[in-house]
């Protein structure tokens, strides 16, 4: 019942609007040949690319016999008595309806390609999906084991030799089980933002947000895990809105500023700048320290790639960079490593979010 309502009301609209027209010309005393084409020649194009060609032919029928009614003499009867009169009407009505056809040819094309782009977008984010579930299973006995024997090493040591251990010994015992214990945590909230991503059918609760208020909530965060971190945030009041999940992004952008104040000497700024570019919100995150060489450039986000400085290293499992291009791509965007433009050295990971339209 509604889509026959629906049709009704559409040809309805391809109907009225040449009368209306036509009407409206005769009330101004305007019913000059060449000018009620045209309009009537607009009438059809505008009927064809709002509702398509069916519509449109009925209205250049409806603006044929208008055009013959109103304009022609005799006027006010169906008849012409000027051959110059049916070779317009003709013309008019042949160009009208390779008008209505021609426009939905192209609207089609438009529609197909937004199709693909859409599919082609889809299946890229699949991809990283993807490679994040396939890397649960092996992440498993590649970075959990570490830890793990570390921790077990240092306690049994604790309890089979404390009468013979000084208390440096023990202290750094101690302190071995709690960086190993650390590890073993960001490691695992490594694995669930993993989980979170590596299933396809889960859907991202997007919201309207200001990047402001992630960065906010980032600065927080960081300020809190390292005390000693100078992480400096430039980005104007005037940036446009984005469509994410405002978690998922500020873990993404957690993870690289993580990395960054890992890398960076102590007390050397991290700086956080927000710009747009044409369909594109883009967050820099610049550090100053050694940066990555740009042969190691293209294999960085793969998982557990710790950019040859091995498993002990502070930077961790090799996880971080895989799981913020996992989070980002899943919102359509993008994830770069450049080299800063005013530093002699130092890494700028660049994150590019789509714009909400």
């Amino acid at each position: 019942m509604n889509s026959k309502i629906k049709n009704l009301s559409i040809y309805s609209i391809s109907l009225t609007l040449p009368i209306l027209v036509s009407g409206i010309l005769i009330l101004v005393g305007h019913q000059e040949i060449q000018a009620s084409l045209l309009l009537l020649i607009l009438c059809v194009l505008l009927i064809a690319i709002k509702l398509g060609q069916s519509p449109a032919i009925s209205t250049a029928i409806t603006s044929l016999l208008c055009f013959n009614f109103f304009f022609t003499d005799p006027k006010f009867t169906l008849f012409m008595d000027h051959t110059e009169d049916i070779i317009a009407a003709l013309t008019f009505f042949s160009v009208a309806i390779i008008i209505g056809h021609q426009t939905q040819k192209i609207k089609k094309q438009a529609h197909d390609e937004f199709e693909m782009k859409k599919s082609l977008q889809n299946t890229i984010i699949e991809k990283d999906r993807e490679v994040l579930r396939t890397a649960l299973m092996s992440s498993l006995s590649h970075d959990l084991k570490t830890p793990l024997v570390t921790m077990i090493g240092a306690t049994s040591s604790l309890i089979e030799l404390k009468e013979s251990l000084t208390e440096s010994d023990k202290d750094a015992l101690l302190d071995s089980v709690l960086s190993e214990a650390k590890r073993l945590e960001r490691y695992i909230q490594n694995l669930l933002d993993m989980t979170r991503l590596g299933y396809g059918g889960l859907a991202i609760d997007r919201q309207i947000i200001t990047i402001s208020e992630v960065l906010q909530a980032l600065k927080k965060r960081v300020v809190k895990d390292y005390t000693n971190a100078n992480l400096v945030i430039k980005c104007p009041d005037t940036l446009p809105e984005i469509e994410i999940h405002p978690a998922l992004v500020e873990q993404a952008l957690y993870n690289l500023t993580e990395n960054a104040i890992k890398f960076s000497p102590t007390g050397d700024e991290v700086i956080i700048t927000c710009h747009t570019e044409p369909n594109w919100l883009v967050i820099d995150i610049i550090d100053k320290g050694p940066g990555i060489p740009e042969e190691l450039r293209d294999n960085a986000f793969d998982l557990f790639n710790t950019l040859g400085r091995g498993d002990k290293h502070q930077a961790g499992e090799g996880l971080g960079l895989a799981i913020a291009k996992g989070m980002i791509g899943a919102h359509g965007g993008k994830l770069l490593i450049l080299k800063p433009l005013n530093f002699e050295s130092g890494t700028c990971m660049r994150v590019m979010l789509p714009i909400s339209e």
